[in-house]
């Protein structure tokens, strides 16, 4: 199969239709493609890197004023197709004698070989087997893949790879990183309006493509760059369009195949079972910025100061992290440059652009195991240059307001459960979790009625005293949820009553100086 020719793509089409394309296929048409339709979320989230990634290798504008025309006039599946098909020798599934899409040029006899199913990040691992702990992702469940589903495995492990046991590397932007995509909150150009958005002018770093694809692009159109010795690859190394297209993890798929049905989709198709593997794939240095991750500001034992691409967290990410996805502050936090473009150029290059959103992603990795994924839409927020620190200063009072707020919750409602709430033990992270869920409408709808009021020099107080009610209000209605439910320890009203005086008199209270500041906030 060659992932650029053949249809491998799960899409839904605008008149409901369910089908698979090719890549050239999200051009203009008479019945546009509208949505990825993948069988999991973190194949969709993949599959979206992927064909952003090809239109900025194959199809990136000379400048913004070609962005906005192509934005305006999109291009049409002929018109794609002609482009994506000079790399198409790169993008070939399987290949015995020779290159082989994300898999290693010429894999040493060494290889082990591995069922299809240890590509899925989230398959349990040896541990997990032997220790007899995989209760949600069952052993052995995974055994076939068919072709679409074993290219869209390939590239989900390779993008995002984990921790993998000695010289099994990490990917370019570390295990499990985030991404964030800028969504309209209309398509009006079907799935074209999300790819497209997320496609930058050409930026210095991008260095000239020659006229067939390169190893400096593709790095399995080559030796591999094996690692052994710790050697790093550097962006000045390769083109900094691998980027998109990072081989950290050395695999090579076994190409026999048997009929069976995919356990993943469904088809019935042929199948691959085994995968070869070895160790000591190309090993990305911390220097690479991914162009769709955003970053942090790391202090390093000797006062150095590195980036570091933000990762998925427990508890997933909620408006107390909007601002690092989508303003940032400049000396810690970074939003990832697709975002920081729409938000620069595009919105005001093109009236048609519409209000924006952004779509973070990721997994929750602990080392090499995958506890969850997460997948959220915030709302961008676009502001006058004048405007800016302002409201910057203004959302981390609102944010320091709910946070403490959050904390005073969770201790008073352990104090209602327990006699000796500090010495409790177990997880109580979920009291916090939905004080975030239940306050972030309201959050966005706050952060919407500050900036029209910024913008017109008008007063916030109204808008300060209605967060500070609404966060008040919200802990007070999740206490009296949480305090009466049963623990380990006998129910005792009177120390629930106590918790409750508590929690009320510190919300209240003249010393709570994170909610009294909203007073004061200007």
């Amino acid at each position: 199969m060659n992932l650029i020719k053949d249809q491998w793509i799960p899409v839904k089409r605008a008149d409901g239709t369910v089908c698979r394309i090719a890549p050239w296929e999200i051009g203009i048409s008479d019945n546009p493609v509208v949505e990825i339709s993948a069988p999991r979320p973190d194949f969709r989230g993949a599959l979206y890197q992927f064909l952003i990634g090809l239109v900025q290798t194959a199809f990136a504008p000379e400048d913004d004023d070609e962005w906005v025309e192509r934005w305006d006039n999109p291009p049409s599946c002929q018109v794609l197709k002609d482009a994506f098909e000079k790399f198409s020798e790169a993008f070939e599934l399987v290949n015995e004698n020779g290159p082989a899409f994300m898999q290693d040029y010429d894999l040493p006899a060494k290889a082990e070989p591995t069922p299809i199913r240890a590509l899925l990040i989230d398959s349990p691992g040896a541990n997990s087997v032997k220790n007899n702990t995989d209760h949600f992702v069952k052993r052995n469940a995974i055994n076939f893949l068919c072709e679409g589903c074993t290219a869209i495995a390939l590239l989900t492990l390779q993008i995002n790879a984990p921790s993998g046991g000695q010289g099994h590397r990490t990917g370019l932007r570390g295990g499990g990183p985030l991404t964030t995509l800028v969504v309209p909150e209309n398509r009006p150009k079907g799935l074209w309006s999300i790819i497209w958005l997320n496609v930058l002018a050409t930026l210095e770093e991008f260095e000239s493509l020659p006229n067939a694809p390169e190893q400096n692009v593709f790095p399995w159109l080559g030796p591999t760059r094996e690692s052994s010795g710790d050697k790093k690859t550097y962006p000045a190394d390769v083109n900094f369009l691998q980027q998109f297209w990072p081989m950290p993890r050395r695999i090579r798929i076994d190409c026999d195949t048997k009929q069976q049905y995919c356990d993943i989709c469904g088809v019935e198709s042929f199948c691959f079972s085994i995968i070869n593997s070895t160790n000591y794939g190309v090993s990305y240095s911390s220097t690479w910025k991914h162009v769709l991750s955003p970053y942090r500001v790391q202090i390093e034992k000797d006062s150095t100061t590195s980036m570091l691409a933000m990762k998925g967290k427990q508890g997933g990410f909620t408006y107390v992290d909007w601002m690092a996805l989508t303003i940032g502050f400049e000396e810690s936090e970074i939003p990832a440059a697709v975002v920081r473009s729409a938000l620069a150029t595009k919105v005001f290059s093109s009236a048609k652009i519409g209000n924006l959103q952004t779509w973070c992603f990721g997994f929750d990795m602990d080392n090499m195991k995958a506890r969850c994924w997460y997948d959220q839409i915030m709302p961008l927020v676009l502001l006058s240059p004048g405007k800016k620190d302002t409201f910057i200063e203004v959302v981390q009072k609102m944010i320091e307001a709910a946070d403490s707020t959050s904390k005073l919750l969770r201790d008073n409602v352990k104090a209602a459960w327990f006699e000796r709430p500090k010495d409790a033990s177990g997880d109580t992270s979920f009291i916090n979790s939905t004080f975030w869920q239940e306050t972030e409408l309201p959050f966005f709808i706050q952060i919407e009625r500050l900036r029209t009021a910024l913008e017109a020099d008008r007063s916030i107080d109204a808008i300060m005293a209605d967060w500070r009610t609404i966060i008040i209000n919200a802990a007070e209605k999740i206490f009296d949820r949480f305090a009466l439910q049963p623990t380990d320890e006998i129910k005792n009203m009177k120390r629930i009553v106590m918790a409750s005086q508590s929690l009320t008199n510190s919300l209240h209270s003249i010393k709570n100086k994170s909610l009294n500041a909203l007073k004061e906030v200007l």
